[in-house]
């Protein structure tokens, strides 16, 4: 029997041919956060991180990577991704089978109502706690909020692929997706008055998402998300 371990994902350069320049990331923190706490051990689980390029679907980057680890698969995975303008880590409730893209992506491509998967569920839900691992960052410190919109640009299809990959399988894997705020570093780059938040803060917040990710396991709190989206 293998050792469990987390995969961590963060995406990969977007938003070059966006005509908003402050939705530009030739380098996403995302993946720089992956590529951090790659090889770390947390709650007894090591983490791979891995970052993501593709151009089409995300399924380009995704599966090469659960597919070569299909003998030792991993007990979780979280993916991340930037939401420009949230103040919060927050944790994604939902991923819906929509591509519906804000701007074009790198490839001057722009879905409009598109599928993620052709025939697949309307959505997904994570399977994640994900109510524990926003309370387990709150109480560290880190503002966190439960979303129920992953938007249907990249992330949402990241999200989507993942959860529809697991459950096509049948496979033993809990799996959500994060959104992380800009960074300090990028507001300032783009001369935005937008909010942002600390590297190392980011870091901190998806090790404790994890601890709280493998303490809960299957179940979560059995109390409303109290958030307010309205």
């Amino acid at each position: 029997m293998h050792e469990p371990w987390v995969l961590l994902t963060g995406n990969g350069a977007f938003g070059d041919t966006a005509e908003r320049t402050g939705l530009h990331y030739p380098v996403n923190p995302s993946s720089l956060l992956a590529a951090q706490l790659d090889g770390e051990v947390i709650s007894g689980r090591r983490v791979i991180g891995r970052g993501l390029q593709w151009n089409e679907h995300p399924t380009e980057a995704l599966l090469p990577i659960l597919e070569a680890t299909r003998e030792a698969p991993p007990e979780i995975v979280i993916s991340t991704g930037v939401f420009s303008g949230r103040s919060t880590v927050t944790v994604e409730r939902i991923a819906a089978n929509v591509r519906d893209f804000q701007f074009a992506d790198g490839g001057g491509r722009r879905p409009a109502g598109e599928p993620v998967i052709k025939g697949g569920p309307s959505a997904y839900f994570a399977t994640l706690p994900i109510k524990a691992m926003t309370h387990a960052m709150r109480e560290q410190g880190i503002p966190a909020l439960v979303s129920n919109s992953a938007s249907t640009h990249g992330c949402n299809s990241v999200m989507y692929t993942v959860l529809h990959y697991i459950a096509e399988r049948g496979l033993p894997m809990r799996a959500g997706f994060i959104h992380l705020p800009d960074t300090p570093e990028h507001i300032a780059r783009t001369g935005s008055n937008g909010p942002s938040m600390d590297l190392r803060l980011q870091a901190e917040a998806l090790r404790v998402a994890i601890e709280a990710a493998v303490r809960y396991g299957d179940g979560d709190l059995n109390e409303p998300a109290n958030e307010w989206e309205w």
